[in-house]
């Protein structure tokens, strides 16, 4: 019993160390988050409107600027007969003073036109120079502030004419230089139709002022 207890403490029959324990199993990789469609949806597909769909007249790009300008120019045409219709009511008022300076205008120029050689354009001219600037006042006091009367551009620019370049072409045109008197005859001419037919829109009723019956 002895001898087998000290052979056996001596040799292998002693228990093995138990082998070392096997090496975790590594967590399985997180997988990366799926991607954020740029629409907003989700990864099945486009993310969907809540809302109704945007309501639409069936009209082309083209057809839809035609009816912008159609409604521009009715704008347009309104605006310009409300302006026309301001214009009409001041003036209206000023008729008489109207009349005074377009009398003298005609006469003014009927007499320069009648003057044979530059010297009796020249002294016509310095003649009429006060009436002239007399006129020219008259003419301030219609419209102060301007903007408000049609036609008191078109007589302060013939009045200044015939006080100056008018005459000026009449003797260059003796001379035989007859473009200077051409040009104003032209412009002056131009000037004295638009005067006369809205004289005669005044005195005619046309475009009646706002709340007077017709």
């Amino acid at each position: 019993m002895l001898v087998a207890l000290a052979v056996c403490a001596g040799a292998s029959c002693a228990k093995e160390a138990p082998p070392p324990p096997p090496p975790p199993t590594p967590a399985p990789a997180t997988p990366p988050p799926a991607a954020t469609p740029a629409d907003g949806g989700t990864a099945d597909g486009p993310k969907k409107s809540k809302l109704a769909p945007a309501p639409t007249d069936g009209l082309s790009l083209a057809e839809r600027m035609e009816r912008r300008k159609a409604s521009d120019a009715k704008l347009a045409a309104q605006l310009a007969a409300e302006e026309q219709q301001r214009l009409l009511d001041y003036d209206r008022g000023k008729i008489k003073q109207h009349e005074e300076i377009y009398g003298f205008i005609k006469k003014t120029r009927a007499a320069l036109d009648a003057a044979k050689g530059k010297p009796a354009v020249q002294k016509l001219q310095e003649k009429q120079s006060k009436a002239i600037v007399a006129m020219g006042k008259k003419l301030q006091a219609i419209d102060p502030k301007g903007g408000n009367s049609n036609i008191v551009t078109d007589e302060d620019v013939i009045l200044n004419s015939l006080a100056n370049d008018y005459p000026e072409g009449l003797m260059a045109a003796a001379d035989g230089d007859k473009q200077a008197i051409t040009d104003q005859r032209a412009e002056l001419d131009k000037r004295d139709k638009k005067i006369d037919d809205w004289l005669k829109q005044l005195k005619g009723g046309g475009g009646k002022a706002k709340g007077k019956k017709k």
